[in-house]
Parts: C-alpha cells; sequence; structure tokens
C-alpha cells in the first residue's frame, strides 16, 4: 500500500496562523447562562411558564482561561513581528471546529468576541483596529474542537481577503 503524503500552504494573504486542536470547546459569554424552568401564577390560578428566564452557570472561568490560552499562542506567534501598533489596521480569520451538537447551539458572532479579546492587547493593540473580520463554523469530520486564527497587518502590498468582498462600492 502506497503511502500518502499532504502538502499544506499556508495562504500568502495571511501574514501569522496558528491554532489548536482537542480540547474544551470555545467558550462564549452566551455559555455562562442557562435557561431556567420558571413558572408565575395567573390571576385564574393557572401555572403559565415564563419565557427567556436564564441563570448563571457554574463555570464562570472559562472564557478567562481560553482568552490566556489563545494569548499565549498568540505570543509565540508574534514573537518576531511583534504587537501590530496603531494606527495599523488588520484583517483577522477564524476557522473554528466543532462539534456538532455545539454547531446548532453557538452563535458565531459570540466565538468570534471571546478569541478577539484573547487576541487584543497581544497580536494588535485593540480590536478597534480590526476593519476585516472572516469567520466560519463548522464540523470537523474528525469531531474534534479545534480553531485557527489567521491575522494580517493590512498594507497596500497585502490587503488581505476583505478588499475581495465589497457588497457596494
Amino acid at each position: 500500500m502506497a503511502e500518502k503524503f499532504i502538502t499544506y500552504h499556508q495562504n500568502p494573504k495571511i501574514e501569522i496562523l496558528f491554532g489548536f486542536y482537542g480540547g474544551k470547546p470555545i467558550p462564549t459569554k452566551q455559555d455562562k447562562f442557562k435557561p431556567l424552568k420558571a413558572f408565575e401564577i395567573d390571576e385564574d390560578g393557572h401555572e403559565v411558564e415564563l419565557k427567556n428566564i436564564y441563570e448563571r452557570k457554574e463555570d464562570k472561568n472559562s472564557i478567562q482561561e481560553m482568552k490566556e490560552l489563545v494569548s499565549k499562542y498568540a505570543t509565540k506567534a508574534f514573537k518576531e513581528k511583534g504587537i501590530i501598533k496603531r494606527p495599523a489596521i488588520v484583517e483577522v480569520v477564524l476557522s473554528f471546529s466543532v462539534k456538532e451538537s455545539r454547531f446548532k447551539e453557538v452563535d458565531i458572532d459570540n466565538l468570534a468576541k471571546t478569541i478577539l479579546d484573547g487576541l487584543t492587547g497581544v497580536a494588535f493593540e485593540d480590536d478597534a483596529q480590526v476593519s476585516s473580520l472572516i469567520v466560519n463554523k463548522h464540523v470537523h469530520e474528525m469531531k474534534i474542537d479545534a480553531l485557527f486564527i489567521g491575522v494580517t497587518e493590512l498594507t497596500e502590498e497585502n490587503k488581505g481577503f476583505g478588499d475581495d468582498i465589497k457588497l457596494f462600492g
């Protein structure tokens, strides 16, 4: 049986690329709360279920731990380049691999916010520098949680992927 080798090449539009796979799912602020079954008694004495009532979950530190993990990996990835300082602008590309049940329950904007908070102060000074954010989530064929992060300082030479996306102009 012949061995099969696969060669991967980093897209030249992405300046810094790093990530990790396995471990816990990427937490979001939306994960801090869970629906609560609550009822009230109406004027006629009947129980009526209340909607949109939530309680805080036990694991309050998971978001902070994820931000610290992202910061740790970003620190290594940006060791040579250093932090991208203002007024430079950046493009961030995030690719989330999630398990099928998580795919249906977590909002992609909440995933992105957790990661951007972890990159702030390490990859770039402020997330206000992000002028292009490209995010996808998908179910990985190996059923693992993973995250890949691409950060590019946008210049005249490298305008990133966002320059190709124009809905009006």
